[in-house]
C-alpha cells in the first residue's frame, strides 16, 4: 500500500508539476452542517469576521491571529491554504485601516507566520506597509522586531523582494533603528539579519542579482558598517 501511494504521488508530481508539499492531506471530520473545513479555513474565516467589524475589536482580532498562527505553524501546506483562502488580503486591509498601529502587535506575527516559506505572496502593498511600520517612531520594540523578521524572511531566496525593499529605503531605515535601539539585543540581531539577507544571491530564478549593490548601499547609504564596528567594539552610540 505504501509503495502504491508513493508511486502515485511521484507520478502526479512529475507529470502535472504538482508540489505535494503544498497539498493539505490531513483529514478533518464534517461539522454540524455536514461540511468539512480545515482548521486553516476556519481560522481565516474567523480573521475575516474580526476584520469586518467596525470598529475592529482588538481582543477578537488577537484571538483570530493566534488561531491563524497555530494553523500556519502546522506546515507549509497549511500556510499555502491560508494564503489561497485570502488571509494575506485581510492583513493588508487591516494594515491600511484607521488606527492600524493598534493592531500591529498581533497582525505582524501572524503575517510573519503566513509568509514563512512562501515569500512570493508579498507584493508592493505589503512591503510598503512593513517599511512604514519601521518608519513610525511610535512603533513598539516588539513590533519593530516582528517587522524586521518579516523583511528578512521575505528576502531569503527572493531577489525581487530584496530589490523592492531596497527601493523602499529599508537600508537607511534599518540602520537608523540599529542606532536608536543599540541597547536592545534582539533589535540589533534582527537588523543584522536583514542586512545579511539583502546581500544574498540565492534566487535561482534570477541570473544576476544585486547583492554587491546592496552591500555597497549598506556601507555608504546606511553607514551601517561604522555602526556595527562600534557595537562590536563595545562603544556606546550617541
Amino acid at each position: 500500500m505504501f509503495i502504491v501511494k508513493f508511486c502515485v504521488e511521484r507520478y502526479a508530481s512529475a507529470s502535472q508539476g504538482v508540489n505535494l508539499h503544498t497539498v493539505v492531506k490531513a483529514h478533518r471530520p464534517v461539522n454540524e452542517e455536514g461540511v468539512m473545513q480545515h482548521d486553516v479555513v476556519v481560522a481565516v474565516n474567523k480573521l475575516k469576521a474580526a476584520a469586518a467589524e467596525q470598529p475592529m475589536n482588538a481582543s477578537q482580532l488577537a484571538a483570530a491571529c493566534n488561531d491563524l498562527i497555530s494553523a500556519c505553524d502546522a506546515g507549509l501546506a497549511d500556510r499555502c491554504l491560508a494564503a489561497n483562502t485570502g488571509a494575506y488580503d485581510v492583513f493588508m486591509s487591516i494594515l491600511h485601516a484607521d488606527n492600524f498601529l493598534d493592531y500591529i502587535p498581533v497582525v505582524l506575527p501572524a503575517l510573519l507566520s503566513l509568509v514563512e516559506g512562501q515569500p512570493d505572496i508579498l507584493e508592493v502593498r505589503g512591503a510598503t506597509s512593513v517599511v512604514n511600520v519601521l518608519h513610525d517612531s511610535a512603533t513598539a520594540v516588539d513590533s519593530i522586531i516582528a517587522a524586521l523578521k518579516l523583511v528578512r524572511h521575505c528576502c531569503v531566496l527572493h531577489e525581487a523582494n530584496r530589490q523592492q525593499f531596497v527601493a523602499l529605503d529599508v537600508i537607511p531605515v534599518t540602520a537608523g533603528l540599529l542606532t536608536a535601539h543599540h541597547s536592545q539585543r534582539e533589535v540589533v540581531r534582527t537588523a543584522c539579519a536583514v542586512f545579511s539577507a539583502l546581500t544574498l544571491d540565492d534566487d535561482v530564478r534570477v541570473q544576476f542579482g544585486k547583492s554587491h549593490e546592496h552591500a555597497k548601499a549598506i556601507v555608504f547609504e546606511g553607514n551601517a558598517l561604522d555602526v556595527l564596528l562600534q557595537l562590536a567594539s563595545g562603544m556606546v552610540l550617541v
